[in-house]
């Protein structure tokens, strides 16, 4: 399964490459949140670790590419902390020792050698345990936007997250004054049947049986290295996305990732604790509590059960993380340009006038050009004296209309002007209409574009059920790029939110 989903991430990553599609976005985000590993110990028989998430936190950059409106990839390169307190053993144990061997001392009751077995057990033991991955994340996302203006809106992203340690540490955590004891060190003599130094005897601090609360100050290797593996996580997030202008968007959600390998790596024969080479407290030595004695990550080491089998503390080890994730988001490449418009299928509008002289013979005439008032994207209007149109008919179909700020509504003095629109194209069923939307330059483009494609399907719709047939309209929006005025003024920004009409003859 996890195979298969790789693989299905892998091909997605390839459609990314491949396409020319447009829609590429640069990402720099970070997160902060709990993090931490979890811990699988199905052998352990006496008080199991328990797992503290703590603070940690991530950030990267990112390049996501979207193929449609909605839905894109994302890929990129980023850095997690990841920080744990592992803690085991509420009290000390008596029947849960770590037995640590057979050890050589001059008995302190006799005059003959005698040999003991040294045991050391803990009391709410805490271990520190931190590390830095290098993360590259591989995720499907969606992307809505909403509001007139597009203000605002959401995303979600699902994927996996291919994690590569570069260090990870352990450390003790000490007890916060001399009566919080962490460590307690005992030697049991089998010949008499007695434990000095145990949880419930008196400390013989000249053989360094007692109990302390610095273990970090004596033990050796109290904070080291772990070895961790490569690590896959299930990533998941959803947050919302607000606009900071045409190209800069601010993300603001949450996420979550989850990890799906063991990142434990083996290492047999690794005690907990590992006592020293020689006799542990000979005459001459330096008596100190714990001195000599090894230390091991609770990750990394085995302990034996109560079958005799060594069998490590944790069977496995996983990432887990969670919260909230900030980020901006940069678009990249050229932004949206305005539409080509449709080709006219006669680019010349021959127009009879009727004031035309007789005795005199009068040139073609062009009429005004495109946004000068016959009509934004119409080809060269022409006087022709062979034509069978009435110039009147033909400047009333070009007639534009006229919409308030922000609104698509129709105006009483535009539906005037579109009922005699319909007077006309009743009259020439040859005759077709190019409708187009415009709008002045107040706005993002994304909403002008919705906007003008609005004001350009009400002018077909009044049309259409006034019994004008739907094939003989087309609508396109213009945005802001075919201005009637320029947009310096409040005046001129009034005459570009119109809708203008092209006819065209068969």
């Amino acid at each position: 399964m996890k195979r298969n989903i790789l693989l299905l991430l892998l091909i997605l990553f390839s459609i990314n490459v491949m396409s020319q599609e447009k829609g590429s976005y640069i990402t720099l985000w970070g997160g902060v949140g709990p993090t931490g590993y979890k811990y699988a110990m199905p052998n352990v028989d006496f008080a199991a670790p328990v797992c503290q998430l703590k603070l940690g936190g991530q950030a990267g950059i990112g390049y996501s590419y979207y193929f449609t409106q909605h839905w894109g990839i994302s890929t990129g390169i980023g850095a997690s902390l990841y920080r744990t307190h592992g803690k085991f053993n509420e009290g000390f144990q008596d029947n849960a020792p770590f037995i640590l061997g057979s050890y050589v001392d001059n008995d302190p009751f006799d005059d003959h050698v005698t040999s003991y077995d040294l045991r050391v057990r803990t009391k709410d033991w805490v271990e520190q345990q931190k590390g830095y991955f290098l993360e590259v994340p591989l995720m499907i996302n969606f992307q809505t936007k909403f509001g007139e203006n597009e203000y605002w809106g959401i995303y979600l992203g699902a994927g996996a997250k291919f994690q590569l340690p570069l260090g990870v540490k352990y450390s003790i955590i000490d007890g916060n004054h001399e009566g919080d004891k962490k460590l307690n060190v005992s030697g049991y003599y089998a010949e008499r049947n007695l434990e000095l130094g145990g949880p419930n005897n008196p400390g013989v601090g000249q053989h360094g049986f007692a109990s302390m609360h610095n273990p970090s100050e004596v033990l050796a290797n109290s904070g080291g290295d772990l070895n961790f593996k490569i690590n896959i996580s299930a990533v998941g997030e959803a947050g919302f996305l607000f606009s900071l202008g045409r190209r800069v968007d601010m993300t603001l959600g949450a996420f979550i990732d989850y990890g799906l390998l063991n990142i434990r790596k083996d290492e047999p024969n690794t005690p907990l604790f590992v006592g020293p080479d020689s006799d542990y407290t000979g005459l001459g030595q330096d008596y100190n509590i714990a001195n000599g004695i090894i230390y091991n990550s609770m990750i990394t080491s085995e302990f034996v059960n109560k079958n005799g089998d060594i069998v490590p503390i944790m069977d496995k080890v996983s990432t887990l993380s969670y919260g909230g994730k900030i980020g901006i988001r940069i678009k990249l490449g050229k932004l949206r340009e305005k539409p080509e418009a449709p080709a006219c299928e006669n680019d010349t509008i021959f127009i009879y006038v009727v004031e035309e002289s007789p005795e005199e013979e009068k040139p073609e005439v062009e009429q005004p050009a495109a946004g000068q008032g016959a009509g934004s994207g119409a080809g060269a209007a022409i006087v022709h004296p062979e034509s069978k149109y009435d110039n009147g008919d033909i400047y009333i179909l070009l007639e534009p209309i006229y919409f308030d700020l922000d609104k698509s509504t129709l105006r009483k003095e535009s539906i005037d002007i579109l009922n005699r629109k319909v007077e006309i194209l009743k009259a020439y069923p040859e005759i077709s209409l190019v409708i187009m939307g415009n709008t002045c330059d107040l706005g993002k483009d994304p909403y002008n574009y919705k906007l003008g494609q609005r004001r350009a399907d009400i002018a077909m719709k009044y049309l259409v059920d006034r019994g004008i047939s739907k094939d003989r309209l087309k609508t396109i929006t213009q945005s802001r790029f075919e201005p009637e005025m320029p947009n310096t003024s409040e005046f001129n920004r009034s005459h570009n939110r119109r809708t203008d009409f092209r006819p065209e003859f068969k």
